[in-house]
């Protein structure tokens, strides 16, 4: 896991995707759709840039009004934890590419 959680036993995917979204400067992306399988997802932000994560649609994003992706390597963690399967949006003030993993059970 991205932030090394300790647990009891380990986590079993079926499967895993791995891509990147580009960004537009000011525009909101949809990132992932509802996904009632995720189990696990985790956003990295690699560009020089920062990223707002939003939950729920595209339509509701705001820059500055959701999960900050600090650039350089600024992250976000879906797990068992905190496990979200709604929607998932992002946008940036500026153009920029956001890496993500999204995994099901």
């Amino acid at each position: 896991m991205l932030n090394n959680f300790s647990s009891t036993s380990a986590n079993k995917f079926e499967e895993c995707v791995n891509d990147e979204k580009v960004l537009t400067k000011n525009v909101p992306s949809d990132i992932l759709g509802i996904n009632k399988t995720r189990a696990y997802a985790c956003f990295v932000n690699n560009s020089s840039g920062e990223i707002t994560l939003i939950f729920g649609s595209s339509s509701t994003g705001a820059i500055n009004k959701g999960i900050i992706l600090k650039p350089g390597g600024g992250s976000y963690e879906i797990n068992t934890n905190n496990l979200y399967q709604g929607k998932v949006s992002a946008i940036s003030a500026s153009n920029c590419k956001l890496s993500y993993v999204e995994c099901n059970y």
